[in-house]
């Protein structure tokens, strides 16, 4: 796992949701993501990128429960139920 953090050329929301985001990773290889009963994050969106080799890469945007706004329905880009 990449740790990437957001600078000038980062996005400022989640390119999948709309949303506000806590921090961003880059993945070269598996994973795997389970968020029940998570303390920290609600939701983490997947956006497949690639570096610039070409190399694929998946870019994790981790959400707070508070940025998954939990406690009504949807998100805040209105795309995700």
């Amino acid at each position: 796992m990449t740790n990437e953090a957001e600078g000038e050329d980062g996005p400022v929301v989640c390119p999948v949701c709309g949303a506000d985001f806590e921090s961003v990773s880059l993945h070269d290889e598996g994973l795997m993501v389970n968020l029940l009963d998570n303390d920290r994050y609600r939701r983490v969106c997947f956006q497949p990128v690639s570096d610039d080799d070409g190399t694929p890469l998946i870019r994790f945007f981790h959400h707070t429960h508070e940025q998954s706004g939990t406690d009504q329905p949807g998100t805040a880009g209105g795309r995700v139920p």
